[in-house]
């Protein structure tokens, strides 16, 4: 690993939290913003849900791509590229809007901003300039602007929803990418450049590259890539289905507004909490046991949302499944360094993410098509609490088997 001084690595996790933050705003205002442009488009949820669905499977389809071009040119470079296509994404949805040309970008080209901007270069970036047990916390920081958007920017989404126009927020979006994250993600280049993080090839690495891929049919990658289904089909619910169903179920009462904005920003402060109590607690717990126990307590969140009718059993769900948010990538991410290491590390966990992804395709288009066949939620909530709890016994088979077992951080740090 390379050495890097304490003042790039704080440069690293502030401007990583900074891009993360902002890309919320591509998720987040999808979310609010869903049945204004389903009924813009004049379709149903079904239909239109097929844009969301697209966007998450061209984020699997991409995350392998990402990560080929994290290995080539480095993770700086990377989120750059994914902040200049989201700039030019909002620029024309600012100015123009029908449902093919929002298709192609949200469900292509802003795919590929977020994937660019987030947890895959954000994982080598992390993996790179940090040593092994400060891996799980840095990870947990940079990525907890994701965290902070649900807290901030998702009431703020809300409340600009009671009086402007999608092509307003755009130009909003539009308007934060330019000005700020764009600068931002140049700094970030310039601190770390492409030859920081190429020029440590090996005479080894070609031999590497071009056995990476027989990983994927073994048992190992097939578990991890079962066990990361689960948290892609339950982030999906939360992105796309569960403001709807609560928008629907508040309806009637004067405080529905009030209900879904803090479910959003409770579940925020809770993943806050939560990446940061998973980072430190990876330290002395394994993290296989680890993985288990945080979709455990998503899968238990589920069955509590499936029958919330009031704002303590919303807020309960929110801070349950606000704190295993981040986990399940934390804890995949380390999982996936160990098992890999760091050559090929950027394209499996770019694997990984496809099938998690797929997943989320999955989840968002048929709980779309069930609500419209029987107008309610239930169905894709069940299915999704089943998938997390059969994340869970996949977290099991890792724990208890001989030859996936995985010791603490503070084991294997001072095992190396």
């Amino acid at each position: 690993m390379m050495e890097i001084s304490r003042n790039k690595q704080v440069i690293a996790i502030s401007v990583g939290v900074l891009v993360t933050f902002w890309a919320s705003s591509i998720k987040g205002s999808y979310q609010v913003y869903f049945l204004d442009l389903a009924s813009m488009c004049g379709l149903g949820r079904g239909v239109f849900s097929l844009t969301s669905a697209l966007f998450g499977l061209s984020i699997g389809v991409l995350s392998p791509v990402v990560g080929w071009i994290c290995d080539r040119i480095g993770p700086a470079l990377t989120i750059l590229s994914g902040a200049i296509v989201a700039t030019f994404v909002y620029l024309l949805m600012m100015l123009s809007f029908n449902f093919w040309l929002f298709l192609v970008l949200f469900g292509v080209l802003a795919a590929y901003a977020l994937t660019a901007m987030t947890f895959v270069p954000l994982a080598l970036l992390v993996d790179r300039i940090f040593d092994h047990q400060n891996k799980g916390m840095a990870y947990a920081a940079i990525t907890n602007g994701t965290a902070i958007g649900f807290m901030v920017l998702s009431p703020f989404w809300v409340w600009l929803n009671t009086f402007l126009t999608w092509q307003d927020v755009s130009l909003i979006i539009f308007g934060v990418f330019t000005l700020v994250i764009l600068p931002a993600c140049i700094w970030l280049c310039g601190v770390f450049p492409r030859r920081a993080f190429v020029s440590e090839a090996t005479p080894d690495a070609t031999e590497d590259d071009l056995k990476w891929h027989q990983h994927l049919r073994k048992p190992l990658f097939l578990l991890l890539a079962l066990s990361f289904g689960g948290c892609g089909a339950s982030m999906a619910y939360i992105d796309v289905h569960l403001v709807p169903m609560l928008q629907e179920r508040f309806t009637e009462g004067e405080g529905g507004a009030t209900i879904v904005a803090s479910s959003l920003s409770v579940l925020g402060a809770a993943e806050l909490i939560g990446a940061f109590v998973v980072g430190y607690l990876l330290r002395f717990s394994a993290p296989a046991l680890m993985l288990a126990l945080l979709y455990a307590v998503r899968g238990a969140s589920l069955l509590i949302v499936l029958a919330a009718d009031n704002f303590i059993l919303c807020m309960i769900f929110a801070v349950l499944f606000g704190l295993t948010y981040m986990g399940t990538v934390i804890v995949t991410s380390l999982m996936c360094l160990k098992a890999y290491g760091e050559k090929v590390k950027g394209k499996i966990f770019g694997c990984l993410f496809t099938v998690h992804q797929i997943f989320v395709f999955g989840t968002v288009w048929l709980g779309g098509l069930s609500y419209d066949a029987t107008q309610s939620y239930t169905l894709i909530t069940v299915a999704v609490t089943g998938l997390c709890f059969v994340s869970v016994a996949t977290g099991l088979v890792f724990y208890f088997s001989d030859a996936l077992k995985e010791k603490p951080q503070s084991q294997m740090a001072s095992s190396s």
